[in-house]
């Protein structure tokens, strides 16, 4: 999960950390190594800078455009029938989320799946270590440019994706834990094919595209100062991956 990436023109030896943006224990495997890291250089940076982002804007970015809600797009018999289950899990009334896009609904659902077993996910405490070791904190993407990139993936298919998991919810919950035990594993390959399985026609927009841009700003970073960057795990490896695209750039990259 821990990559170090070194240039002959760069300051010395920067870090990219795959991560999981979740509570559970599984996804703290590695985090005493990460500390070490992130004391030795002189940035941190997470996929977006937890401080600058203007959170403001979630709620109107989050929700369904034109006045649409999930109860108005879904068929009445459904609607109470996938409340049922959606409460049975939560303990939240559907309704409550009601002008949420779909795919927040999944995440939502896919984080129950696993364990709050930290007050805050793997990210969340990365930042927070830094922040405490008075480290430049960077992003390596924008929050705005995140929700634009879900902005872009039509609601349609996230709704189809959401009643797809409500109607086979035991597969929806072997193939989460399966991603959080091949994490604890740090097989990065199967993680890449399982997540690229998972978002399907997605992946260009959500996996491919958004790697090429994180690999050319892992760079600029990592050639002015000494950095550790954690970004998913599922972007590290595959032939479009940050690790490929970085090797691509000249750059040294070994495991450490």
């Amino acid at each position: 999960m821990l990559w170090k990436i070194s240039g002959k023109k760069n300051p010395g030896d920067s870090y990219v950390f795959g991560t999981m943006h979740v509570s559970d224990e599984r996804a703290f495997t590695f985090e005493s190594l990460v500390h070490e890291k992130i004391r030795e250089c002189n940035a941190f940076a997470l996929e977006f800078n937890l401080e600058t982002a203007n959170i403001n804007i979630t709620a109107e970015m989050m929700n369904l455009p034109g006045g649409l809600t999930l109860e108005s797009m879904i068929r009445p018999k459904k609607f109470i029938k996938i409340n049922k289950r959606f409460n049975r899990l939560t303990g939240y009334d559907l309704r409550q989320f009601n002008h949420s896009l779909p795919m927040q609904v999944t995440n939502m659902m896919a984080e129950v799946v696993l364990s709050k077993d930290r007050l805050k996910s793997l990210d969340e405490s990365l930042f927070q270590f830094a922040k405490d070791e008075k480290k430049i904190l960077l992003g390596i993407e924008t929050f705005e440019e995140q929700l634009a990139i879900m902005a872009k993936i039509p609601v349609e298919n996230q709704l189809k994706s959401l009643l797809k998991t409500f109607k086979s919810f035991k597969q929806f919950r072997r193939q989460v834990l399966k991603m959080a035990e091949l994490y604890e594993k740090a097989d990065i390959q199967q993680l890449y094919k399982s997540s690229k399985k998972s978002i399907g026609s997605e992946r260009k927009l959500l996996l491919y595209d958004r790697n090429k841009i994180m690999a050319d700003r892992i760079a600029i970073m990592a050639s002015k100062q000494t950095i550790v960057c954690a970004i998913g795990a599922a972007h590290l490896s595959g032939k479009k991956g940050v690790l490929r695209y970085l090797k691509k750039k000249g750059l040294k990259v070994k495991s450490v």
